[in-house]
């Protein structure tokens, strides 16, 4: 059997096993078989070079139809940099949630059976590697329908009435944006006989418009863009294990995903579909930005952060469709290097939660004193969000500023002028966090904390600060290739 057919069918197989065991040990289950997932990705990448492999299976269901059609799995160097993202923050979530999920946890106790949770979870990383290893549109939306189900199971996980408003607002918002998708479906359908990636480009001028609009539309609400980002906020009464995977590497990665997948494939896309994206994104990055400073929760504040930032991701693609390889890369590149540094902060601010039973800024005061090494995760998560150099950010979000000045094109420089803007109060307000809450006198939720975190978690702050910090040399060679070694 082909390996990137048993990459996707291990965590699905996991998922089910897992939701067999009832117990906590579901969670050790839960990181073999994630290991798993990880280990077969890396098996793909080091055994192919070029990161491309493609493999197609014959399947009649899809017959009736009338146009050629094939089930088939593909990687390049934007498939492989998602799967690196998705595998590996996958099984640093896991293995993080087998210490979360206890009832030492001050923030939210957790109720069995345990299996259902990692159950979601490996359903989650499946249906995220179907997502960014199918070869064409139908295959996509699929594996895309997964992902809410399990966004909305996850979110309502704890089962209280905000919980679960809040995971059915999720359902609702992301589903509007999978009913735009299946509408572009149809038009490629009837207009392209086709599904293929670059079915697009062979639309006329009108119809090619509509589709990129249609899918835009229903990337911005996967990705939490306007008008149809709220639900992303509310989201953050999931479990903080949850928070993490769907900002860093799950559900919102899968919009960005699309249509950078739509840019890579189809190079003639016009300038009016380029400028509708920038747009939004820009407009997504400063409402986001503002909406900061009114935040007293933790993972609120990092909601709103991760907003903006798949706005950064987008604005660097729309760069890309305008004509700008710079900028292209940038945005492409962005999507790890957020990814990671994203993933770090979630969780630090998990491990926060369950040793003092609070992430309101204002209740937090001098955590450094205590947590020494929870001050250095948030710190180097921080620096890379915003951009200092040499952290992982500025790397991608460089490249991003200069793609929109290098066009030389009026309204693209002033939405670069507009992002620096924004990161700039970005960065205001994250010091000004991480200074209030990690330092001065420790308050009493502070004092009052469990000293110890479990070991499945420091184990897992450890490896992803690392990956924090190495994200721009590991994620570069696929992006690299993607533009012929440019």
């Amino acid at each position: 059997m082909d390996v990137l057919l048993i990459q996707l069918l291990v965590p699905f197989f996991g998922a089910i096993i897992c939701y067999l065991f009832k117990s906590r040990a579901s969670g050790l289950v839960a990181s073999f078989f994630a290991l798993m997932t990880f280990s077969l990705t890396l098996f793909n990448i080091l055994t192919s070079l070029s990161f491309t492999q493609k493999t197609d299976y014959q399947w009649d269901f899809f017959s009736w139809l009338n146009i050629p059609f094939s089930f088939g799995l593909f990687t390049d160097g934007l498939s492989s940099l998602m799967l690196i993202l998705i595998t590996l923050i996958g099984l640093f979530v896991i293995l993080y949630s087998v210490g979360y999920l206890s009832p030492n946890n001050r923030d939210h106790g957790f109720y069995p059976p345990y299996g259902s949770y990692y159950f979601l979870m490996l359903l989650f990383i499946g249906a995220m590697i179907g997502v960014v290893t199918s070869k064409n549109f139908l295959q996509v939306f699929l594996f895309w329908e997964i992902t809410t189900i399990c966004s909305w199971a996850l979110i309502s996980y704890m089962r209280d009435s905000k919980g679960i408003f809040s995971g059915f607002k999720a359902f609702i918002m992301t589903h509007i944006g999978g009913i735009s998708f299946l509408v572009a479906l149809g038009i490629l359908y009837v207009e392209a006989k086709s599904f293929d990636f670059s079915s697009i480009s062979v639309l006329p001028p009108t119809e090619k418009f509509l589709v990129f609009g249609l899918l835009f539309f229903a990337a911005s609400a996967k990705s939490a863009q306007i008008p149809l980002f709220t639900w992303l906020p509310n989201a953050m009464v999931a479990p903080t294990p949850v928070s993490a995977y769907l900002h860093a590497a799950a559900m919102v990665k899968a919009g960005v995903y699309l249509i950078a997948r739509i840019y890579l494939s189809n190079p003639e896309l016009s300038a009016n579909c380029a400028f509708i994206v920038a747009v939004v994104s820009i407009l997504t990055m400063l409402i986001s930005v503002i909406l900061y400073y009114i935040q007293d929760d933790l993972k609120s504040l990092l909601a709103y952060s991760t907003i903006g930032h798949l706005g950064y991701i987008l604005f660097g693609v729309s760069l890309g469709i305008f004509g700008s390889i710079t900028g292209g890369i940038g945005g492409i590149f962005h999507i790890i290097n957020h990814g990671f540094a994203k993933g770090l902060l979630f969780l630090c601010v998990g491990a926060i939660s369950y040793a003092t039973g609070s992430k309101s800024i204002n209740e937090l005061r001098g955590i450094s004193s205590k947590f020494p090494f929870l001050a250095v995760c948030f710190i180097v998560g921080m620096f890379s969000i915003v951009g200092i150099p040499p952290f992982s950010g500025f790397w991608s979000k460089f490249m991003i500023f200069t793609g929109a000045f290098e066009l030389k094109y009026g309204p693209l420089t002033f939405f670069g002028i507009l992002a620096i803007f924004e990161s700039l109060l970005s960065f205001c307000w994250y010091i000004f966090v991480g200074h209030r809450v990690f330092f001065g006198t420790p308050s009493e939720k502070v004092l009052n904390a469990h000293k110890d975190l479990p070991f499945s978690m420091r184990i897992s702050l450890v490896l992803l600060l690392f990956f924090t910090i190495i994200s721009p040399l590991l994620g570069y060679p696929f992006v690299k290739v993607l533009y012929g070694g440019v």
